[in-house]
């Protein structure tokens, strides 16, 4: 991989271990910088840097353009090298990874917190606790940092990465850092070097291939964007981006009646399904893309934010609705874009802020005002990147300032709101931490009912919650004859709350805007709102032939009917023992080293922890409650089990009558007892002595191992041991590396709990509050899901 200059200083820094505060013009490949040395060492050197990277973006087009390209460089490599670069890609439109299990992620900013803060947008309740162990000992790249919600994300990401970046490398970058915040970051990432770029090294990517440089002339008209105005200017190829897809829906309706026949018009915006976003982005690159024939184009685009990042396109003519200093120049990156071309940025007030200000938000209205003001006095200027610049830290510096200020002083509400979300309180967390305008699923359907198996899987759209108040507030109030009109997704845990696998769905009224905070999905009925392929979510137009469905419905439901065999404890700790070693532990081999350095831990302690946590994460089950639960059950499907044989699952097949009849006549007369924090207690003196009383790291695996089925269990069942369970543990044992068994004293285990343990133990399962704890914990918590789920899968069949 052929680097410039600057992209070799980022790749040495990287491999070295160091951060990095890239500052570099649109165009000018920071995405190479960032992601090669992660590919040089992945292939050539697989020991010196993260087994993964997350590569975050604020917005999904940019995510989507990064995974194709990657992809297919990923393909390259590994028929050179013989090893795969598993690139994947998780942002709302596209969840293809929803466990964070790939070893290049592209994913957007949402994704990424919300995994951070175990309330993933991508998964269910019972899996909250998942992929925040993803995030610990990754290689993490943001892109177009500016972007981030100055007001929630930023933050949020700030207060993390001074723990995450004493893991691995972390790398912040942008075209349009103000000397200010660039300066300012380092006081969060203390280890980061800040590398830009010499006008010398500019040019010279500018002019790659001897050409000349490219070159764009700047204009503020002091007058809304409209129709007139873009054919007036329009010669081969314009973009128009508005602010929002209401303004964008609006401008292009009205182009419609007014363009030639000759003239193509492409409406796009965040509002498309994916496969539509996706043809209408092809068409772009074939019309002005940058292998396309620009000179014979006759072609407009009406656009949003989506297409102001990220997107390879070239237009003559850029209409702009103004906006914040660095998103202007993320747009005017997507004219005049390749070296020689010559193009005209045309900046047009605005009467409202949104999205980027609302009524709160006076300095960001004021660093709009300001920069219009700047722009009407250089009407018909070429801006290069240095004069771009100059934009930014005339304009932008004063709320950079005030973004830094408010950082400094809120470091401690932010990290107790940080602590009370991964605790397990949702409430207003997405708010606060992530954006004010996060996003909802909105489905569209006469009958939900029918999408209630897999409602997270279902096909529709996100919208930001700030334009779904008024969609909402208009459908409950429009004249139409509906048996219903909008819906809410209530979800719970089914009885067995602690500890279920399943979730219990379903719809719910809803009466007034406020509920939109309580709920991950929406459902509108058809008579209300629809979809265009041309012109995506049409929240004011009804009854089209859209509805929203549950994609691979066939394979999902053999998944879902697929028989489970019964299991006896030893086999079941075996093949999740084997499972740790071959799925998760490579995770762990960069990860658990960086952090017992950064903690000061005793070198291997967190791949102990790690295989005690599978090892013992079941011995719950070995209670007299729930060994009696298990044998009754197969007694009552006509497969009985001997009764010294200690089970860890027991057989079910929900397509015959008899086992869930079975199933709901045992547990009547016998509930299932819960497992997990009563393993944890009977195991907590066996932990504690292998662990060499390492209270932090003791306390990360006893949490792990009881809430690794409920992420946010914080007590404990009364419980007895079978009499041979130490007998069975100890069988259990021997699977485990030599060097650890010698640690491990199965005299300890606690086989029968008192009033007084069960009381104290609540102290050992609680959230932890210091950082490297929390790491550990969700590290371990990580390891062991993955390693019992895949256990569990390679049992079947079993017996």
């Amino acid at each position: 991989m052929v680097l410039y200059p600057y992209q070799q200083r980022v790749r040495n820094h990287i491999l070295q271990g160091k951060s990095v505060i890239l500052q570099a013009p649109t165009g000018a490949g920071k995405t190479r910088a960032a992601l090669a040395p992660f590919i040089e060492g992945f292939f050539d050197q697989p020991d010196s840097t993260p087994r993964k990277c997350l590569y975050v973006t604020p917005m999904r087009v940019l995510a989507n353009q990064f995974y194709a390209e990657y992809r297919a460089l990923a393909d390259s490599y590994c028929r050179r090298h013989g090893r795969h670069l598993d690139v994947r890609i998780q942002t709302g439109e596209q969840p293809d990874d929803r466990r964070f299990e790939g070893d290049l992620i592209f994913c957007t900013i949402d994704q990424f917190l919300s995994s951070y803060l175990v309330m993933p947008y991508s998964l269910p309740y019972r899996l909250a606790n998942l992929n925040a162990g993803a995030i610990a000992g990754s290689y993490l790249v943001f892109d177009e940092f500016h972007l981030f919600d100055s007001e929630a994300a930023l933050p949020t990401i700030l207060h993390a990465l001074p723990t995450l970046s004493r893991l691995a490398p972390v790398m912040l970058m942008t075209a349009t850092f103000s000397i200010h915040m660039l300066k300012s970051l380092t006081s969060f990432l203390p280890n980061a070097e800040i590398v830009t770029l010499t006008r010398d090294e500019i040019t010279a990517i500018d002019c790659r291939g001897e050409q000349s440089p490219r070159q764009r002339y700047w204009t503020a008209v002091d007058q809304p964007l409209c129709a007139d105005a873009v054919l007036q200017r329009h010669q081969r190829s314009s973009l128009v981006i508005c602010n929002t897809v209401t303004r964008a829906r609006a401008l292009y309706r009205e182009l419609k009646q007014k363009v030639g026949q000759d003239t193509e018009l492409l409406l796009l915006h965040s509002q498309f399904l994916p496969d539509d976003r996706r043809r209408i982005e092809g068409e772009l690159q074939r019309r002005i893309g940058v292998n396309a024939n620009r000179t014979c184009a006759n072609v407009i685009v009406v656009a949003t934010q989506a297409i102001e990042v990220g997107v390879d396109i070239s237009a003559e003519v850029l209409h702009t609705e103004l906006a914040p200093p660095a998103s202007l120049i993320q747009r005017a990156g997507r004219c005049a874009r390749y070296p020689g071309e010559k193009g005209e940025v045309i900046v047009y007030r605005v009467e409202k802020y949104a999205p980027y200000a609302f009524e709160a938000d006076e300095l960001l209205k004021q660093e709009m005002d300001t920069a219009w003001q700047w722009l009407h006095k250089c009407k018909g200027e070429i801006f290069d990147f240095t004069r771009e610049q100059e934009l930014v830290n005339t304009v932008s510096a004063p709320r950079d300032k005030q973004v830094i200020d408010g950082l400094n002083a809120d470091r401690f509400n932010r990290s107790n709101y940080i602590h009370i979300c991964q605790q397990g309180n949702r409430c207003g967390a997405s708010r606060l931490l992530v954006r004010d305008v996060d996003s909802r699923l909105v489905l569209i359907h006469p009958n939900p009912d029918q999408l209630l198996d897999s409602p997270y899987d279902a096909i529709g759209l996100n919208i930001p919650v700030y334009s779904l108040r008024a969609m909402v507030q208009e459908w409950l109030q429009r004249s139409v004859t509906a048996p219903w009109r909008v819906k809410r997704l209530y979800e719970r845990q089914s009885d067995d709350r602690a500890e279920s696998r399943q979730m219990v769905y379903h719809w719910v009224d809803v009466q007034d805007t406020k509920e939109l905070g309580e709920t991950a999905i929406l459902v509108v009925h058809p008579v209300l709102a629809g979809y265009s392929e041309r012109e995506g979510f049409l929240p004011d137009t009804g009854d089209l032939p859209f509805v929203s469905s549950l994609p691979s419905a066939t394979m999902r439901i053999e998944r879902a009917l697929q028989p489970l065999q019964v299991e006896t404890y030893t086999e079941h700790i075996q093949r999740v023992l084997q499972a740790f070693s071959e799925l998760a532990l490579p995770e762990l081999r960069y990860a658990a080293p960086a952090l017992e350095r950064a903690a000061n831990w005793p070198e291997g302690s967190v791949i102990q922890a790690a295989w005690l946590a599978c090892l013992l994460h079941d011995v719950g089950k070995l209670s007299s409650a729930w060994q009696q639960w298990a044998h009754a059950y197969q007694q009552a499907i006509n497969q009985p089990v001997a009764a010294h044989v200690a089970l860890a699952h027991t057989a079910f097949d929900r397509q015959n009558p008899l086992h869930v009849q079975a199933q709901q006549q045992v547990s009547a007369k016998i509930p299932r007892p819960r497992h997990a924090s009563e393993g944890a207690l009977a195991c907590k003196q066996m932990i504690t002595e292998a662990l060499g009383n390492q209270r932090c790291l003791t306390k990360a695996t006893i949490t792990a191992i009881a809430r690794h089925h409920a992420p946010f269990v914080n007590d404990c069942q009364p419980f007895q041991l079978v009499p041979n369970a130490d007998h069975i543990l100890a069988c259990t044992v021997q699977h485990i590396p030599s060097a650890l068994r010698q640690h491990i004293k199965v005299n300890l285990l606690c086989k029968q709990s008192n009033g007084n343990q069960i009381q104290e133990f609540g102290n050992w399962i609680t959230t932890p509050r210091d950082q490297f704890g929390w790491m550990a914990y969700t590290l371990l918590v990580r390891a062991l899901r993955r390693a019992d789920q895949r256990g569990t899968e390679l049992g079947r069949g079993a017996l």
